[in-house]
């Protein structure tokens, strides 16, 4: 696959990332979680 290819086909989709509950210093938050489900 070319870079051009790739393009096309990232432009095209949906990107998605992982939600995660953590704050900077890497702690869990419990709150935004539950508030999430």
């Amino acid at each position: 696959m070319n870079p051009q290819e790739l393009k096309s086909i990232m432009g095209s989709g949906l990107l998605s990332f992982p939600i995660t509950d953590f704050d900077e210093q890497g702690e869990f938050r419990p709150k935004t979680y539950i508030e999430r489900l």
